[in-house]
């Protein structure tokens, strides 16, 4: 727990803390220590967007209320930026320069010289180009400068007794779609209602990506329940609007749409 306290006493030093809070693993485990460590001078920030799901604000929101830190809701609508909608492989860019601006806004009115967000030393392995633009909007990564790593977020996690320590991995709904084809709000609120339903049959780890011809590519963990299921799911996905509904036959993978981009380097 060494690297933990580490982290505990930079956030003392601080002083005070404003937390980007999503609800997800990372950010759960550091707005539980800037509570502990801060105090009422900790607080937490969520962003309410068409592009997150809506039980990820939701949960955030419990979340935050079993800590017992302070928590706003910041509402975004980054599809209104064309730079965005367009869907460059900087989308996560452009995204975070939205987001920073917006909660580096509310931070100066109200009294808070710091925001962090949980990033964490794991986030190397993966393409973050998000990472970019909070390191020049000077948004602080705790995580990152001790260098502690995922499996050590959920082990702290669920030694602090977190319900979120073996939680999956929370990413916005636009990590769905293929870099250039366009985003739009009846795009993502299909994705969103289709992951819904996935959960809701059972499946824990869940992506439903969106292709052209309005294609759902279906990742879940096991793929023989979903065979099992799969005439109650091609019904449910095609009611929602899809076309074509697939399954892919590695399963679930995080991240794995930036296997186009790092197939370019």
């Amino acid at each position: 727990m060494e690297r933990l306290n580490r982290v505990k006493k930079a956030i003392k030093d601080k002083g005070n803390l404003l937390v980007m809070f999503s609800g997800g693993v990372d950010s759960t485990l550091l707005a539980r220590l800037a509570y502990d460590s801060l105090g009422e001078y900790a607080a937490t920030v969520t962003i309410d967007s068409p592009i997150v799901p809506l039980s990820d604000t939701k949960d955030a929101r419990r979340l935050a209320e079993l800590i017992g830190i302070r928590h706003e809701i910041i509402s975004i609508d980054e599809l209104k930026d064309s730079k965005f909608t367009n869907n460059p492989p900087n989308r996560c860019y452009i995204c975070r320069k939205i987001r920073d601006k917006t909660i580096r806004s509310w931070a100066d009115k109200n009294g808070f010289e710091v925001v962090a967000d949980g990033m964490n030393y794991s986030d190397f392995d993966d393409y973050r180009p998000g990472l970019k633009a909070s390191d020049e909007d000077d948004i602080w990564h705790p995580f990152i400068e001790f260098k502690v790593t995922k499996h050590d977020i959920r082990r702290y996690s669920l030694a602090l007794g977190l319900p979120t320590w073996d939680g999956p991995a929370t990413v916005c709904l636009c990590s769905r779609f293929p870099y250039g084809f366009e985003l739009d709000k009846e795009r993502i609120k299909r994705v969103g209602r289709a992951e819904a339903f996935l959960k809701a049959l059972g499946f824990s780890q869940v992506r439903v990506r969106y292709f052209p011809y309005d294609t759902a590519l279906v990742e879940v963990e096991t793929l023989e329940n979903a065979l099992e299921q799969k005439d109650e799911i091609v019904s449910k996905l095609k009611n929602i609007g899809f076309l074509f509904v697939t399954l892919d036959l590695e399963g679930f993978k995080s991240g794995r749409i930036n296997r186009v981009i790092q197939t370019k380097h």
